[in-house]
């Protein structure tokens, strides 16, 4: 009697389709287990709020030179418009970095009679921040941001 050979092909599809299985509940445990730091918990919020943040940019960009921020050496200079007294400036300045928003520094502004805010930089962490301009004046809120890299 001759033994006959059995084909296995089945078994082969299982034990593939096993595996697969197996490791793709293995990638979904280990991105389960992994922190999704999110820069901001509010994005909702903050989205309703982003058509008054476009607005306040129009009136900045129609200021011209008047304003704007300056990254020079180790420190940050933010320039503000000589049109309104001092005392009818408020608002705040962020350095915001998004690779970290625990980093993330606020400053009040408080302009010197340059109409200029100085901030430095040289106790930030290397990389990309934001400088994050928002004031108030004459009862009209303006925004500024721009980029730049700590060394």
């Amino acid at each position: 009697m001759t033994a006959k050979r059995q084909s296995r092909w089945g078994v082969g599809v299982v034990v593939v389709f096993a595996l697969f299985v197996a490791v793709m509940l293995g990638i979904t445990g280990f991105l389960m287990t992994q922190d999704a730091n999110l820069v901001t918990d509010s994005y909702y919020e903050k989205e309703l709020r982003y058509q008054e943040r476009i607005q306040a940019m129009e009136r900045t960009r129609a200021l011209g030179a008047l304003a704007g921020v300056e990254k020079t050496g180790d420190m940050i200079v933010v320039r503000f418009p000589r049109t309104v007294p001092q005392p009818d400036i408020g608002g705040r300045i962020t350095l915001y970095r998004p690779a970290d928003r625990s980093a993330d520094r606020v400053v009040h502004i408080a302009p010197d009679s340059l109409w200029e805010q100085h901030i430095i930089t040289a106790s930030l962490a290397a990389g990309l921040w934001r400088c994050q301009v928002q004031w108030t004046m004459r009862q009209e809120e303006y925004y500024l941001e721009q980029p730049f890299m700590v060394p």
